[in-house]
């Protein structure tokens, strides 16, 4: 058990959640009432469905996500709280609940490397989803030792990774108890030797276990479905605060938020996938129970709404008035629009904290780069890919790529593409596709197959590329958008031996789709990017 040393200051809750699509924005807590406290009793950070994210991949700075940001955060934020305890609901270690062959070294380092941050972090406990029995349970127990957290499941047996009902911690001089149950049913079933019990007696015997504990404030944390996650906030009461997590998730797709609920007397939390954001509840403990609210968790919902709207039509009023792509009247009818919604967010009620009884506040951080880097998680994560790198060079040494039938065209490379169109090639050289590759190698990712194929021509194409297989074929060619050129080489004339206008749908399904962009990215704004002299440019 690790709580975060920390001193006493002054500091207030940060309120509401963040803005850009998937976020609400982050706001002051409203000015504490006469008598109101402004150190929590117990800040306590939630992480749901983090599925084995390390780090974010993407082409610009500053994308959502990097468990190295998040312990930057979290070390800097708690320092205002008198201590303060991190917990989880969701699959933690693995993208997938099901492994695959040529992946699973890489995978499993991955998640070793995620179960330290962890670890350094501070994690008490999580419930797990299904993805984290994806190399099996023996390296399950091994994972949660080495995140030195608990896994907490009331209702699971069999191969169950040692997985406890309860856990209770003493923190600010309250003894908080959690408990946990999970459903880890994926689309290919549940665990190999995993029991599946109903949540909801479970539920029911560690609540009543916590009780003969002394336990004084109530977590529960559950890895199921929403729908079951919220039924059972209804049925089981007692619970302060209920955590949850997904039963299993599956790709490398980003969720949006989901806001705060009240279902009687427990606040339901549920922070987004893949460590985007982290929850950040604070609780002010003074006398009796339950938890007030102290933050307007009913216009939450609605203050979402309207910052995502908002934040939405900002940009397009940018986009449409940087390109002149719309007329002045119509612009100007937007930005009336968008005076009424930044009119209604200031009308919303911003309650102040109650003066008297226990209340908490609520809030979302995004995890972004500009938070910072923890040192040692940052050292941790440049140690997985240097690690990745040196296996997958040896280990892949002889995948080649898949040969090129008769009569069809085969990749040629850039400088072949050059030696007829020069004006196109010299203007390549200069877009950040031409340094595609290179920008793996500096990190160490040129051999991770989370990396690669995004940053090479033709990958695991015919006469293409494969993860160690790339020479003259490294970076985003001009055969990526047009095609093999191997037949219009041999015959100029034939302009139906490649693409020559690529549409710009190409760039999405590919490599240009969230995560891998921010919300705010804009195929247009990118085309012109690559287009210039002599290539394509009108």
């Amino acid at each position: 058990m690790r709580f975060a040393s920390l001193r006493v200051g002054f500091a207030l809750a940060l309120l509401g959640l963040v803005a850009l699509a998937v976020f609400p924005g982050c706001r002051r807590a409203p000015a504490a009432a006469a008598g109101a406290p402004t150190t929590p009793t117990l800040r306590l950070y939630v992480v749901s469905t983090t599925a084995g994210a390390l780090e974010p991949c993407g082409c610009t700075k500053d994308m959502l996500g990097g468990v190295d940001h998040a312990a930057a955060f979290i070390a800097k934020d708690a320092k205002d709280a008198k201590e303060s305890l991190i917990v989880g609901a969701g699959p933690l270690l693995f993208m997938n609940p099901k492994a695959e062959e040529a992946r699973a070294v890489q995978d499993l380092w991955k998640a070793e490397a995620l179960a330290a941050a962890f670890a350094d972090l501070g994690l008490t406990a999580w419930a797990p989803g299904a993805n984290d029995w994806a190399a099996g349970e023996a390296e399950l127990r091994r994972l949660s030792g080495l995140a030195r957290a608990d896994v907490l499941a009331a209702n699971l047996r069999g191969s169950s990774a040692g997985a406890k009902a309860t856990r209770i911690v003493e923190a600010g001089g309250h003894r908080i108890g959690l408990a946990g149950v999970s459903e880890p049913k994926g689309p290919f079933g549940g665990p190999p030797g995993v029991e599946i019990d109903d949540p909801l007696p479970a539920l029911e015997g560690a609540l009543a276990e916590l009780r003969r504990q002394k336990a004084e404030v109530f977590v529960a944390l559950v890895a199921a479905d929403r729908g079951r996650a919220l039924r059972l906030a209804e049925q089981v009461h007692g619970f302060h605060v209920l955590v949850v997590g997904k039963p299993y998730d599956q790709g490398e797709g980003n969720d949006p938020a989901i806001p705060p609920t009240l279902v009687d007397d427990t606040l339901v939390v549920q922070a987004p996938n893949h460590l985007q954001g982290i929850v950040v509840l604070d609780l002010f403990v003074r006398g009796s129970l339950p938890f007030k609210d102290g933050t307007g968790i009913a216009a939450l919902e609605r203050r979402q709404s309207l910052e995502s709207r908002a934040a939405e039509l900002e940009r397009r009023i940018r986009e449409w008035e940087a390109g002149n792509t719309a007329k002045k009247e119509d612009v100007a009818a937007r930005k009336k629009d968008l005076e009424a919604l930044r009119s209604e967010l200031a009308k919303l009620e911003k309650p102040a904290p109650p003066s008297e009884g226990s209340f908490f506040q609520y809030r979302v951080e995004e995890v972004r780069e500009r938070l910072g880097s923890s040192k040692t998680v940052g050292d941790r994560i440049g140690e997985y890919y240097r690690r990745v790198n040196e296996h997958n060079k040896e280990a892949f040494k002889d995948r080649v790529p898949p040969p090129v039938r008769a009569g069809e065209s085969k990749y040629i490379g850039a400088e072949a593409c050059g030696n007829c169109h020069d004006k196109a090639y010299e203007f390549w050289t200069k877009t950040p596709h031409a340094a595609a590759y290179t920008s793996l190698s500096k990190q160490h990712k040129e051999f991770n197959l989370d990396c690669v194929s995004c940053h090479v021509t033709g990958y695991e194409k015919p006469g293409g590329t494969t993860v160690t297989h790339v020479e003259g074929l490294q970076a985003v060619q001009c055969e990526v958008c047009h095609g093999p050129g191997s037949r219009h080489e041999d015959d100029p004339a034939d302009t139906s031996a490649l693409v020559r206008s690529p549409p710009k749908t190409l760039c999405a399904p590919a490599c240009h789709h969230p995560p891998h962009v921010p919300a705010d990215w804009n195929v247009d704004r990118a085309w012109e990017v690559i287009l210039g002299k002599g290539h394509g440019m009108k």
